[in-house]
């Protein structure tokens, strides 16, 4: 009687469990139709033969992408796995991680490839959550191994270890540090004709480098940071480029979105919409930007180029250049500003190794007040903006 009994309660735990995972299993064309939505909100296309369930996972069978645009070519993804999918349409979609299988494209003689393509944490915004944010859908990581460009068999381009990573900060925002390994760039397959091109003459047959940067969003202070984007070519140079602006609030998103969806549903007849874009713009500010150049011998280079080509001597190049400065910065009418900037380009062109362009106002300048300035009183931007070009080290 015991074992009976036994074998019963096992068999209807059994069935209990059995009935659960049914009940709770993730629904993957709910997820699927609110992927697609999403993209689409993000002027790319996304579509799918079919969907697809194991368990917690969500496949999207043949699935390809396709960015808006006339002349826009849809990407085939082959059949792309969400692994731990959990949420609702209302309340929003997780997936713990999605690999993509590897893209190899042909078309037209360019063979494009593209591997190791995956993301974990991957959120979905939910239709209840009216809160702002800076993209409807997030990923916590991303990762692309490598991608290829190649041409009549040789290699045009390529990129290895493209990632970003975007960490949670205060107050509701994040943190996001993203950047390529390694790029390169062959300009012997650029050759058209018998001449070469000129980043060959230049002594350049193939850029090398790589790419970093950071960026930050607090929704508080409407913050929104680049700090800094570093490019570095081997033996060229290395540019680096930051900036903070200020009144990019969730406020000013949401406003944002609705322009766009007002403009795009009245096909861009809509009268008040310049006001209202002014009315948007008022709301941000410049605290400040930077960007600089680091010389590694392209400066040098393209001297000797140019002054080659225009039978001339570097020295009469540089002087040639620098007396074209005051026509170029006549109409800021500001003596003391086209000084500076022509004492330091000058020197950078004379002994190349750093030239900076800094802006670091006191206070905010509001986004409207620069254009008035630009419009009205350019003399006054240097000023207003705490502008300065600085060369040396």
């Amino acid at each position: 009687m015991i074992a009976s009994r036994s074998r019963s309660l096992l068999a209807g735990l059994a069935f209990v469990l059995a009935g659960s995972s049914s009940a709770f299993a993730v629904d993957g064309q709910a997820f699927a139709d609110r992927l697609k939505a999403v993209m689409d909100s993000q002027s790319t296309q996304l579509s799918f033969s079919g969907v697809s369930t194991d368990d917690d996972d969500v496949i999207l069978k043949g699935a390809q992408i396709t960015p808006n645009g006339p002349a826009a070519q849809p990407v085939p993804l082959g059949d792309v796995r969400f692994a731990d999918v959990t949420g609702s349409t209302a309340d929003g979609w997780r997936a713990g991680r999605v690999e993509i299988a590897d893209v190899d494209q042909t078309e037209d003689g360019t063979r494009v490839t593209v591997s190791g393509i995956r993301a974990e944490g991957v959120q979905i915004k939910g239709t209840n959550d009216k809160s702002a944010s800076l993209s409807p859908i997030f990923f916590e990581k991303g990762q692309i191994d490598g991608v290829s460009v190649f041409k009549d068999g040789k290699t045009v381009a390529s990129l290895e270890n493209g990632r970003i990573e975007t960490l949670p900060a205060a107050n509701g925002g994040y943190r996001s540090n993203f950047g390529v390994g390694r790029f390169l760039l062959d300009a012997t397959s650029m050759q058209d004709g018998p001449q070469p091109s000129p980043l060959v003459a230049l002594g350049y047959p193939q850029l090398t480098g790589d790419l970093t940067g950071s960026g930050a969003w607090d929704p508080q202070t409407g913050a929104l940071t680049l700090d800094p984007l570093q490019l570095e070519v081997e033996n060229a140079g290395a540019l680096s480029f930051s900036y903070t602006i200020t009144g990019y609030t969730p406020s000013f998103i949401q406003s944002l979105a609705q322009l766009t969806e007002q403009m795009k549903a009245s096909q861009g007849a809509n009268d008040g919409a310049g006001m209202a874009v002014i009315g948007l713009i008022s709301q941000l500010y410049l605290r400040s930007a930077e960007l600089s150049f680091t010389d590694r011998s392209l400066t040098n280079k393209l001297l000797d180029y140019y002054a080659k080509q225009n039978n001339q001597s570097r020295e009469q190049l540089v002087d040639q250049l620098v007396g074209a400065l005051p026509l170029a910065l006549f109409y800021l009418q500001n003596p003391d500003f086209q000084a500076q900037v022509t004492a330091a380009v000058r020197d950078f062109l004379q002994n190349p190794r750093m030239i900076n362009i800094s802006i670091a106002p006191p206070s905010p300048v509001p986004a409207t007040q620069l254009l008035g300035a630009a419009m009205g009183a350019p003399q006054t931007l240097p000023q207003i903006l705490n502008l300065t070009v600085r060369s040396g080290n």
